[in-house]
């Protein structure tokens, strides 16, 4: 349970700098995070293990339930009349914190094998958000030229294609350069704590729409994690990956729903609750996760 206050402690560091200290930006941190401190955790992670079915099926699996789920939410997101609500329900519970909470989450509780996992599925993760993602919040104005360009400025991508390249091939790297990734890796986790206390103190809202939240809610608790459930079962995933997707199914939703939702124009401040709402509720969510897997 320790361990769940220990990934929390971090994010309220930087919740409480942003808020005291004004001139802590964000943006310096996802830009030291993204383009420096990420691709030393993407190396090492994906170089601690050889592939194996489990590690190469696990992201299949998350993005095959993110479809399924999507059917579901978005025949849910029927009962509301406004259309820009509709997009938001159906979306967001599927654009998780599977990066700045996920990663350091799953290495705290599943060890180096978890944060494998977690930054392979965070690469999934990242292609769902800049292609059919990014393509339904817009309406089907946004082209898919435009988020393929948004992909390929993504460092992480090109590392995380690398590693996966080495490791296929057999590729070890020495003790010495495992240990230099790793303390890349170590400052990435931290960082992206921060980054996402850092947001959250910046995050500012003007109602609470309770049917708008409570259909959110069952998206992204309920309905989300029955189907990836059945559909990890289905794909017979070793208990610690069937534990570690899981996992990343249930974080709250990220940050990048917010930018999302400011760009295009749908109720930012709607979804910024949100964001809060769910990272909120995770804190218990985390603790029952943590029962069972535990039981």
């Amino acid at each position: 349970m320790l361990i769940v206050f220990g990934i929390y402690l971090f994010i309220i560091i930087g919740f409480w700098a942003k808020k005291i200290f004004k001139e802590v930006e964000g943006k310096t941190l996802v830009i030291l995070s993204t383009y420096f401190l990420q691709p030393f955790l993407t190396l090492w992670v994906i170089m601690l293990i050889p592939l194996n079915y489990d590690l190469i099926i696990s992201p299949i699996s998350y993005l095959i339930a993110v479809f399924f789920a999507f059917i579901f939410t978005f025949l849910f997101s029927l009962i509301l009349k406004d259309k820009k609500e509709r997009i938001i329900v159906s979306l967001t519970p599927l654009i998780g914190n599977t990066g700045n909470l996920g990663i350091p989450l799953s290495y705290a509780l599943f060890g180096e094998i978890g944060a494998s996992i977690a930054t392979i599925i965070n690469l999934a993760n990242i292609f769902f958000i800049y292609s059919f993602g990014i393509f339904f919040f817009a309406k089907g104005e946004y082209s898919f030229k435009g988020a393929f360009k948004k992909i390929i400025k993504i460092p992480v991508i090109w590392f995380g294609i690398l590693a996966l390249t080495l490791n296929i091939l057999g590729v070890k790297f020495s003790a010495e350069v495992m240990k230099i990734l790793q303390m890349g890796a170590f400052a990435s986790i931290v960082v992206q704590l921060l980054i996402f206390g850092v947001y959250l103190a910046d995050v500012k809202f003007k109602e609470v729409n309770f049917k708008l939240n409570l259909i959110v809610l069952i998206n992204k608790f309920l309905i989300f994690p029955v189907i990836a459930y059945f559909v990890l079962h289905f794909f017979n995933l070793k208990p610690l990956y069937f534990k570690a997707v899981l996992l990343e199914v249930l974080t709250p939703l990220a940050v990048t729903n917010v930018n999302l939702a400011a760009l295009l124009n749908l109720y930012p401040h709607k979804v910024a609750y949100l964001v809060v709402l769910t990272s909120v509720l995770f804190i218990g969510i985390a603790f029952v996760f943590l029962y069972f897997i535990k039981g």
